[in-house]
C-alpha cells in the first residue's frame, strides 16, 4: 500500500486508527445496537485522523465505517477516499441526516446508536423524523472510555506539544519587556509556539501578574506585569494533541506569603505525583495534595481538583478529584497534576505538570524549572528587557 499523498493522514495513523476502529466495534457489540454515528469531532478525529466541521461517522457493529461530511471537504477527504480505510459520502450541508439513513438501511442498521452528551437537539429532532423511535438508541462514553488510555503515537504527540510550549516559554520570557501586558505576552507565548510547530494554544493562554493571580480562571487582560508574581497557565496543540502546563514565576522578589505557599503547593504536587500508579483510585491521589494543603493551614484556598485527563481535549475523563472514587488509575492514562493555594488580595500559586501513568508508576512528560531558584525571574527594567516587535522578527 502506497503512503497517502500528503500529511493529511499520516501513514503512522493509519494502523492506530483501524484498531482504535476495531475496538469501538468490539464496545459497540455489547451493546442491543447495530452501530454508532459519532456526532463528537474529537471522536471522529480520533478513529479516522479526520478534522472538518459539522461533518459525522457511521460505524457498524460488524464491518463499515464511513466518514459524511459535504462538498467543502472534498478535495481534502481525498487521501482517506483513495486509501479504503473508512469510506468518505459527500452529503448536503446541514442535511446530513439523510445520509445517514441511506448508510443505516443499507448497512443492515435497524438499531442505531447516538452519541446522548453530544447530538444536539436538533440533530435528534431531525433523525427522529426519519428513523422510528425504537431505532435510536441513546448511549453514553462509547468512544471516550476508549480515549482514556493513549496508545504510543497519541503520547508521543503529547510529549512533542510539551517540548514545544516549554521552549516557547524560555524564549518568551527571554523578551519581556519592560511595560508589556498580560495580553502582549500571551501573545509573545502563543506566537513562539507557532513558529516552533504548534497549531496552536490548546486553550486560552492566562496570564495573571501580581494579585490577580488569585483568580482561579483569571482572564488575561491589558494590565502592565509589574515585580512579584506572574502566573501562566499555557500549553500547545501538536498532531490535534494538547499539552498544558502552569508555572508560578517570581519577578524581582516574591511577597513573603507567595513564597510560604509556593513550597506548600510544590510539596504537594511532588507527594501527589510519587503516589501516582495503576490500581490508585484518582480520589486517593486528589487527597495526598489535598491533605498537604489543608495540614497547612490552606485547605479551603484550593478550590479545584488536583487534575485532569489530557489528550484530544485539554480537559478530558479521568479527573483527580474528591469525587472520583470508582476511576483507577491504568498505564496509558495522561493526566495533569495542578495543586494550587489562591489568597484575594495577595496572588496565588499554581504548579502543573503532564504525567503518564506507566506500568510501575508514572513519568512526568512536562520539563520545565520549578524548583523556589528556578521560578525567580529578574526585575523587568529598561536594561534587561527586550521587546515585543524583535520577538515577532526574529
Amino acid at each position: 500500500m502506497s503512503d497517502p499523498p500528503d500529511d493529511r493522514l499520516p501513514s503512522a495513523a493509519i494502523t492506530s486508527c483501524d484498531g482504535r476502529v476495531k475496538r469501538l466495534r468490539e464496545a459497540i457489540s455489547a451493546h442491543p445496537i447495530d452501530g454508532l454515528l459519532i456526532s463528537n469531532a474529537p471522536d471522529i478525529r480520533y478513529l479516522t485522523g479526520f478534522v472538518g466541521d459539522d461533518s459525522l461517522l457511521l460505524v457498524g457493529g460488524v464491518e463499515g465505517a464511513t466518514i459524511i461530511s459535504d462538498t467543502r471537504y472534498d478535495e481534502f477527504l481525498e487521501p482517506w477516499a483513495a486509501l479504503g480505510h473508512v469510506d468518505v459520502v459527500m452529503g448536503t450541508r446541514h442535511h446530513l441526516e439523510k445520509s445517514v439513513e441511506r448508510l443505516s438501511r443499507s448497512g443492515g442498521i435497524r438499531r442505531l446508536g447516538i452519541q446522548a452528551e453530544y447530538l444536539t437537539i436538533a440533530q435528534q429532532q431531525t433523525l427522529a423524523t426519519i428513523f422510528p423511535a425504537e431505532a435510536l438508541v441513546a448511549t453514553e462514553g462509547l468512544v471516550a472510555k476508549l480515549r482514556i488510555r493513549k496508545d504510543d503515537q497519541e503520547i508521543g504527540s503529547i510529549e512533542r506539544a510539551a517540548s514545544i510550549q516549554s521552549e516557547a516559554m524560555r524564549v518568551a520570557l527571554a523578551r519581556l519587556a519592560p511595560g508589556m501586558t498580560e495580553l502582549a505576552f500571551c501573545a509573545a507565548v502563543e506566537f513562539e509556539m507557532k513558529v516552533r510547530g504548534a497549531s496552536g494554544p490548546s486553550f486560552a493562554t492566562m496570564v495573571a501578574t501580581g494579585p490577580r493571580s488569585s483568580v482561579i480562571h483569571h482572564q488575561t487582560g491589558a494590565v502592565t506585569i509589574g515585580q512579584g508574581v506572574l502566573l501562566v497557565d499555557w500549553g500547545a496543540v501538536a498532531d490535534g494533541y494538547c499539552s498544558d502546563m502552569t508555572r508560578t514565576f517570581g519577578l524581582g522578589g516574591l511577597p513573603a506569603k507567595i513564597t510560604e505557599i509556593y513550597q506548600i503547593v510544590l510539596d504537594a504536587q511532588l507527594a501527589a505525583i510519587e503516589a501516582c500508579r495503576p490500581g490508585k483510585t484518582c480520589t486517593e491521589i486528589d487527597a495526598v495534595a489535598r491533605d498537604l494543603i489543608t495540614a497547612a493551614g490552606y485547605g479551603e484556598r484550593f478550590g479545584h481538583g488536583l487534575g485532569h485527563g489530557l489528550g484530544l481535549n485539554v480537559h478530558e475523563a479521568p479527573y483527580f478529584s474528591q469525587h472520583t472514587t470508582d476511576v483507577i488509575l491504568e498505564p496509558g492514562m495522561v493526566m495533569t497534576v495542578e495543586p494550587g493555594i489562591y489568597l484575594p488580595g495577595v496572588g496565588g500559586v499554581r504548579i502543573e505538570d503532564d504525567i503518564l501513568i506507566t506500568d510501575a508508576g508514572c513519568r512526568v512528560l512536562t520539563e520545565y524549572p520549578k524548583d523556589p531558584d528556578s521560578i525567580m525571574l529578574e526585575p523587568v527594567t529598561a536594561a534587561t528587557g527586550g521587546r515585543l516587535e524583535d520577538s515577532c522578527h526574529a
